[in-house]
């Protein structure tokens, strides 16, 4: 197996995973990206004899969440792949979601919190995109639906299944065959439809 870093703090929250001769380190913490994430992988790297010289990709995401969190993600992703001159991509979390359902997408639609009562949404069959608030997102989707990702009690009523840790930079790692001489790391965007 490849040794690859994994960074996220695109939900309010700093996590690190890194594989380094087929062992997983990981630090996971609720503290601000910009003043945090690059002391917590050196930390990381330090506490483990982690050589990052020897590293053979990095994974960060590319949202939705924190406009701050995912570029300051995306930044140390990007400076440790020029750095170290090996490959970089981001991943969306719908993806991650996705995967880590690992059931067949049909009638199922992913959600994770934003602010202001509101919730980034994914509908898998359709590939639709976008931002509502929890009772707009009751309107949209037909009671069968089965709705996964972050917390948002408020959709309870549409079947939720909560993911908990979908927001570990561990779980970024499952993507390590995206990682090539093409790959890359940008955010994505969703906007607010008037709604």
């Amino acid at each position: 197996m490849k040794n690859i870093l994994a960074v996220t703090a695109s939900l309010k929250r700093c996590s690190v995973a890194i594989r380094y001769n087929d062992k997983l380190y990981e630090i996971n913490e609720n503290a601000d990206a910009a003043t945090n994430l690059v002391f917590l992988a050196d930390e990381l790297c330090k506490a483990n004899n982690i050589d990052i010289k020897k590293l053979s990709g990095v994974i960060t995401v590319s949202g939705p969440g924190s406009f701050t969190g995912i570029r300051v993600a995306q930044s140390f992703a990007k400076g440790i792949a020029l750095a170290c001159k090996i490959p970089s991509v981001s991943i969306d979390y719908f993806e991650v979601i996705r995967k880590m359902y690992d059931k067949d997408c049909k009638d199922l639609v992913g959600v994770i919190k934003s602010e202001k009562n509101q919730a980034y949404y994914k509908l898998f069959d359709s590939g639709e995109v976008g931002v509502a608030s929890y009772e707009k997102l009751l309107q949209l989707f037909p009671q069968d639906f089965i709705a996964i990702g972050e917390e948002v009690p408020i959709i309870s009523d549409l079947n939720f299944k909560e993911i908990k840790d979908f927001r570990d930079a561990k779980n970024l790692l499952q993507f390590e065959n995206l990682l090539g001489e093409n790959s890359s790391v940008s955010p994505l965007y969703i906007n607010a439809k008037s709604q």
